[in-house]
């Protein structure tokens, strides 16, 4: 046997938070607000003394790793993620992943994570860019990954409480919209070619669409997952345009991606965005037809979350800095405010930006869900049936 994994865990905490995320997916309430904080790679190898160069040295190196950042994370964070008695990898290479399917070369480092390296310069060079060949990218690396995974997932035990648990294996494309990589391939100057050469980037957006929907629908294909199983994408780096700049550049593929991948549930049409994105709501919701706005960043103060609350799920938005260097007090008084402000509208999730800085406190990661506890139900709402 390669590896062999036993998760401590009570399976009546597991079967709480699995009744409270659905009954907020809901607008609903089972006994309190679930949380669902941001943990990662990058503060889970941080926590088990774990550099990234050797995260990704291998396969066989990083499935293992996964699988016990798994366990830690079950065992040590204070939040409901875990909901039900699986584990599920992924080929993982963070946020270069979809730079790197459509051209761009990517810079690894030893103990932080890889960037991509921008790679055209002028908006001639946008107009002749040429995608490669998926398969000799980093989605090639991530299908050949996936294939070995489901090896190795053959000859490890993965046990809660000495019962063993399935491991489940996942492929797809990276969450980052066409946006984001247009940035990544290249950087800041394509803030500026919006205004000077709308027409030649809006055209390029839509090649690198096309580009994620062929790959895409060859992940699901192969591993199994259907067409319209969901999608969870990510704009931030579309926050620091206007919204009709957003209408005009953003919605278009995203309405073309959302339409192919997604559905109407709670996780059919998510949406990640980390910083200050309130003047985009209108948007998001009229344009985009989000269901879960996830992960949305401190940067959005509950009182403005108004157009967005009570119809789509909200998941944020502690301050990262505060869990890091803040007091639990400090946590505690975050945490009700967005709990006075939103909770009446339902569909709360307590959480971050994805964004939980590493060597963050456990005891005010702990503050989040002790807050939650306290508050409980808000007045005027009674527990649903779940």
């Amino acid at each position: 046997m390669l590896h062999r994994i036993d998760i401590q865990y009570p399976t009546s905490e597991m079967e709480k938070s699995r009744r409270r995320m659905e009954a907020a997916y809901n607008f609903q309430w089972f006994d309190r607000a679930p949380v669902f904080l941001g943990i990662e790679a990058r503060y889970l190898l941080h926590e088990r003394g774990i550099t990234f160069a050797e995260y990704f040295s291998d396969v066989k190196t990083q499935f293992i790793h996964q699988l016990e950042s798994l366990k830690w994370r079950i065992e040590n964070i204070p939040d409901d993620w875990f909901t039900r008695p699986v584990v599920t990898i992924s080929p993982d290479f963070q946020n270069v992943t979809n730079a790197s399917g459509c051209g761009a070369e990517i810079y690894w480092q030893e103990n932080e994570t890889p960037q991509a390296i921008p790679c055209i310069s002028t908006i001639d060079d946008l107009v002749k860019h040429t995608m490669p060949e998926w398969r000799s990218t980093l989605w090639g690396k991530k299908l050949g990954w996936f294939f070995e995974m489901k090896r190795l997932a053959e000859d490890v035990r993965v046990t809660l409480n000495g019962e063993q648990i399935p491991i489940q294996i996942s492929v797809g494309i990276n969450a980052d919209s066409p946006f984001m990589t247009a940035v990544d391939l290249i950087d800041s100057n394509f803030y500026t070619w919006i205004l000077d050469a709308p027409a030649e980037c809006k055209a390029f957006l839509e090649k690198v669409a096309d580009r994620y929907i062929e790959v895409e629908t060859e992940f699901r294909k192969i591993s199994g997952r259907s067409q319209n199983d969901g999608l969870c994408y990510s704009d931030d780096s579309a926050q620091v345009i206007s919204q009709d700049q957003y209408r005009d550049m953003c919605v278009p593929v995203g309405e073309r991606l959302y339409d192919m991948f997604g559905n109407d549930r709670h996780d059919g049409r998510m949406m990640h965005m980390c910083g200050r994105n309130v003047h985009l709501h209108e948007s998001l919701l009229n344009d985009l037809h989000i269901t879960q706005l996830t992960g949305y960043g401190s940067g959005n103060a509950p009182e403005e979350m108004g157009v967005l609350a009570g119809k789509v799920l909200l998941h944020g938005n502690v301050d990262p800095m505060t869990l890091y260097q803040g007091t639990p007090n400090d946590v505690e008084r975050e945490t009700d405010k967005i709990l006075e402000i939103l909770a009446g509208s339902g569909g709360i999730i307590l959480g971050d930006g994805y964004n939980i800085v590493p060597g963050s406190p456990l005891s005010n990661l702990e503050a989040v869900r002790a807050t939650s506890a306290r508050f409980g139900i808000p007045a005027g709402k009674h527990r649903g049936r779940h």
